[in-house]
C-alpha cells in the first residue's frame, strides 16, 4: 500500500467525524509518512510502519469528543427540501418524546445497575461491622461473666466476617466488570456515530 492508498483508506473510515478533524488526522499521517521516507524508508515501508488502518481509524474515532460525533451525525450533509422540513416539523411531537424517553430509560437502567452494586457494598459493610461488633462483644461478655453468650457472639461475628469478605470481593469484581462494560459500550456508541451511512468505520 502506498501513501495515497493509505490516506484514501483512512479518509474513507473517518467519514463520520467532522471534516476539520478528518483533514487534521490525514495531514498528521501524511507528514509522518513523509518524515519516514526522508529517513530512508520506501513509501511502502513507511506506510507499513504506520500500522493497521482500521486500528488507526478506531483510535482517532475514540479520541474524538462524542459531542463532535453527534453534531456531525445530526447535521444534514445537504440542504433539506421544503417537504423534508415540513415532515420533520409535523413529526416532531412524535419522534422527539420517543427519543427522549429511550434515552431516559437507558439512563435509568444504568443508574439502577449502579444502585444494585452499591447495595452489595452496603450488605458487605453491614456484615463486616456486625461481625466486628460481635467479636468485641465477646470481651464484654467475658468481663460480665457470660462466657457462653460471648462465645456465641464470637461465632456469629466470625460467620458474618466470613460472609462479608466474599461479598466484598464479588462486589469489586462486578464493579470492575461494569466499568469495563461501560467503556466498551461508550466506544461502540462512538463507533456507531462515526459510521458512514453506506460504509465501514
Amino acid at each position: 500500500m502506498n501513501k495515497q492508498e493509505f490516506l484514501k483508506a483512512l479518509s474513507d473510515r473517518l467519514q463520520g467525524i467532522p471534516k476539520e478533524d478528518r483533514e487534521k488526522s490525514l495531514e498528521y499521517y501524511s507528514e509522518m509518512i513523509d518524515d519516514r521516507t526522508e529517513d530512508g524508508l520506501t513509501e511502502e515501508q513507511a506506510v507499513k510502519a504506520m500500522g493497521n488502518v482500521d486500528e488507526i481509524s478506531d483510535k482517532i474515532i475514540n479520541d474524538t469528543p462524542i459531542e463532535k460525533l453527534i453534531r456531525k451525525k445530526v447535521t444534514p450533509e445537504r440542504k433539506l427540501s421544503a417537504l423534508e422540513i415540513v415532515l420533520l416539523t409535523i413529526g416532531f411531537p412524535i419522534w422527539f418524546p420517543i427519543g427522549i424517553s429511550l434515552i431516559a430509560v437507558a439512563f435509568a437502567l444504568y443508574l439502577v445497575l449502579w444502585v444494585l452494586i452499591l447495595c452489595i457494598y452496603v450488605v458487605a459493610f453491614t456484615f463486616a461491622v456486625s461481625g466486628i461488633a460481635s467479636i468485641i462483644a465477646l470481651f464484654m461478655s467475658i468481663w460480665s461473666g457470660q462466657i457462653l453468650w460471648g462465645l456465641f457472639l464470637f461465632g456469629c461475628g466470625m460467620v458474618l466476617l466470613g460472609l462479608a469478605i466474599p461479598i466484598l470481593i464479588e462486589a469489586l469484581r462486578v464493579t470492575f466488570g461494569c466499568i469495563s462494560l461501560t467503556g466498551k459500550c461508550f466506544k461502540k456508541i462512538k463507533s456507531s456515530l462515526a459510521k458512514r451511512k453506506g460504509g465501514a468505520v
